[in-house]
């Protein structure tokens, strides 16, 4: 069964068998969430906004060291980890709007995620926080679809202006490296110079505001596009130059609104 909270602008669904997903996302009757159309996307990956916990993104391998000990994660993306635990388990609704799951092995520390949904006047605000009691690294994100079309109104246009892309190697994964932004179409990790804002002529328009540095953005699909914010790039825990430099963030929330 799915929850629904809404306001007389607002109309968002969430499914908690589902990793607590936003599986909509009505701002001003235009839903603006997609599923993704290209084949072989991972049903558990495709659509709406998901949690990412407790890790973002691709980990080389699916392989984390902790005290010396080598953690094998699932490798569902090639021989790769991706996007982490909590989009792929039920969630227990704990008060309106509000969610949790408990994650443990193959990570290595056990804890409790918490995701909350809150209404703006024309959008919505999301909080996803990793407690394990410890300070170890986490990378933990959000992942929303968003159509290229809405009901009406012209083709998005997403303002994104990037001000330092994490460097890819030939394998698609991080080299360590930060570099001067290169031209799309993405699959990339971003810091940005200014918050994203999402146009649909003569529709509407969505700014998005994060706690989140980083933002990875994939462009490359017709029909869909992903920003997502992220404590962290994809695979920081084997690069020393892509870890905070003040801790590792447990808490990162978003905010979509017009």
């Amino acid at each position: 069964m799915t929850d629904v909270l809404e306001n007389s602008r607002v109309r968002a669904v969430v499914d908690p068998e589902r990793g607590a997903r936003l599986t909509s996302l009505r701002i001003d009757g235009h839903e603006v969430l997609a599923t993704a159309s290209e084949p072989g996307v991972d049903p558990a990956i495709a659509d709406g906004i998901f949690a990412m916990v407790p890790w973002a993104g691709r980990v080389r391998d699916g392989r984390v060291e902790a005290d010396g000990v080598t953690h094998q994660l699932p490798q569902v993306d090639g021989p790769n980890a991706l996007h982490g635990l909590g989009h792929v388990r039920p969630w227990e609704r704990t008060g309106e709007g509000t969610y949790a799951v408990d994650l443990g092995a193959p990570w290595p520390t056990r804890g409790v995620a918490t995701l909350r949904y809150a209404l703006l006047d024309a959008g919505l605000r999301i909080e996803l926080t990793w407690d394990d009691g410890t300070d170890r690294p986490c990378s933990i994100g959000l992942h929303p679809w968003f159509r290229r079309r809405l009901d009406t109104g012209a083709e998005l246009e997403a303002d994104l202006r990037p001000a330092t892309m994490v460097e890819r190697g030939a394998d698609g994964l991080p080299t360590g490296e930060l570099v001067a932004p290169r031209p799309g179409p993405w699959d990339d990790c971003f810091a940005l110079a200014a918050e994203p804002v999402l146009t649909w002529p003569d529709a509407l328009r969505l700014t998005l505001r994060s706690s989140a540095r980083w933002w990875v953005v994939y462009d490359e699909p017709a029909d869909t596009v992903c920003v997502e914010p992220q404590t962290a790039p994809p695979d920081a825990f084997g690069h020393p130059a892509l870890q905070p430099a003040d801790g590792w963030p447990h808490t990162v929330w978003l905010e979509v609104g017009a």
